[in-house]
């Protein structure tokens, strides 16, 4: 039976804009049985529209001329207004989550990460693509049109620690809050006691906790007026339950994509204005990982809406019409992806800009978070912060958690 939930047509809409790809043809998606697998053709046909330089980083960069009628906080002398086209890809969510209770993620969303973004292994046992039959295999767009159609070997250390990661549960409580380009929130994330000790991290001397900024794009020589929150990088052994759960929803086979996990305090008045999480040219070199390919922010404490600290979305809106907004819940994760999904070299997608609002001068709490950049190549991101942080020494840590929350 066809699973029911979101249309199997927004698969396309991610890429129909895309001006680095001359023409894309995808028939949609057939379900068979317990299976449902995406093919995905390329089919070059000629394009009267111009091609956005790549001095923006390609894919959904694009952008029209400032302004001033439309300005947002400021900000549209670096991030102009989407053009027309980008801003038709957009597809927000049916879910309300303030009414609706948390679910498991549709099949349409599963098939989503895997065709779009990668993700194969998203969340497992409950993923439908988890579930596929032995005879069949899917494949990424990604690896499609690069043309890598190799099987990769599985390296032993990676079965030790899959294994390891696949003694956590599956996550249950998810809310879609955008469809393309894909948002989701994890309501059961951490628990309280874990929020607490993240919170807590900054002050144990023992922990080696360094202090410092983040890249984005957005920041750059304007960094102290964008940013004027206190960060934190952490040893990945010192985390194991980010690292952990981190891993074990986006499916992956190690840490080892993962940068330096950052502990993040906004005081009052504090904020992260307008910017972009993925790396820009200048940043995105193959020899740290390449680009930045999910975003997961954990909240560890409750915010209600009149103290602010929300995390926004600039372009993007939810059922409603209003711009997304999520308010810091306590032990909740959000999920996005700020490049391009499907795109050779993964270039940023500009339509997951987006800030961190302002704590109200009124909030009786701190907004205390932890984030956690992915990388696209394995075995590749170097840690430089806090010394001596390896993503091996965090082996042990991490299968000590597993075994205990198992």
């Amino acid at each position: 039976m066809k699973p029911q939930g979101y249309p199997a047509l927004f698969l396309c809409l991610t890429l129909a804009a895309c001006p680095l790809v001359d023409g894309l043809v995808v028939p949609p998606i057939i379900w068979s049985g317990k299976s449902a697998t995406t093919r995905l053709f390329l089919a070059k046909k000629k394009r009267n529209t111009k091609k956005a330089g790549n001095s923006a980083s390609g894919g959904f960069a694009a952008t029209v001329k400032k302004n001033k009628s439309t300005n947002v906080g400021g900000d549209y002398a670096m991030f102009p207004a989407l053009e027309p086209d980008v801003k038709g890809t957009l597809v927000a969510s049916p879910d309300d989550p303030n009414n609706d209770p948390p679910r498991e993620l549709p099949n349409e969303i599963y098939q989503r990460l895997d065709q779009i973004y990668g993700f194969s292994q998203f969340n497992y046992e409950n993923s439908p693509v988890a579930e596929e039959e032995e005879e069949e295999t899917t494949m990424s767009f990604q690896d499609l049109i690069s043309g890598n159609l190799e099987e990769e070997d599985e390296d032993e250390d990676d079965n030790d620690t899959h294994q390891i990661l696949s003694q956590l549960p599956p996550f249950e409580q998810f809310h879609v809050l955008h469809v393309d380009p894909l948002v989701i929130s994890v309501q059961d994330f951490f628990t309280s006691e874990e929020c607490d000790a993240y919170v807590d991290m900054p002050n144990l001397p023992d922990k080696e906790m360094f202090q410092t900024g983040s890249m984005t794009v957005g920041k750059d020589a304007k960094s102290k007026a964008q940013r004027t929150s206190t960060t934190w990088f952490n040893h990945y052994k010192n985390v194991p339950a980010l690292m952990a759960k981190a891993s074990r929803l986006l499916g992956l086979e190690g840490i080892d994509q993962w940068e330096e996990p950052q502990t993040v305090r906004y005081r009052r008045s504090e904020k992260f204005t307008w910017h972009l999480d993925a790396l820009g040219p200048q940043e995105l070199t193959s020899s740290k990982g390449g680009q930045r390919i999910a975003t997961v922010l954990v909240y560890h404490t409750d915010l209600e809406e009149n103290e602010g600290g929300a995390t926004i979305f600039r372009d993007l809106r939810d059922k409603n019409g209003d711009r997304l907004k999520v308010q810091p819940k306590k032990g909740s994760a959000l999920i996005f992806f700020p490049s391009a999904g499907g795109i050779p070299n993964q270039p940023l997608d500009i339509r997951t800009l987006h800030c961190g609002e302002s704590v109200a001068e009124s909030s009786q709490h701190d907004k205390w978070i932890s984030q956690l950049w992915l990388r696209a190549t394995r075995n590749a991101y170097q840690p430089t912060a806090p010394d001596g942080n390896t993503h091996a020494a965090a082996t042990e840590a991490i299968a000590d958690y597993c075994k205990a929350a198992a």
